[in-house]
């Protein structure tokens, strides 16, 4: 295991601080090791995501008409609050 110094402002030691009052984390480690693996996580899940993406084929244009479709998309799950 290694040991890693590092300094925070006083506003994220304050966050960092009422995350293990809160008993959400038991040490500073704890969070920091959690935000890393989430960090790790996110990085693979968008790397799979984006060869996903290369392997779908040729790209077309964005139309009017599937922006329309985002947007209605988005406020609809807006609106149910997902």
């Amino acid at each position: 295991m290694n040991t890693l110094p590092i300094t925070l402002p006083d506003n994220l030691d304050t966050y960092l601080q009422a995350q293990i009052t809160s008993g959400h984390y038991s040490t500073p480690s704890d969070y920091i090791q959690a935000l890393i693996q989430a960090d790790r996580d996110c990085q693979a899940h968008l790397e799979t995501l984006a060869l996903e993406g290369v392997r779908s084929g040729s790209s077309t244009p964005m139309t009017p008409e599937d922006w329309a479709h985002i947007r209605a998309t988005v406020r609809n799950k807006l609106s149910q609050g997902k």
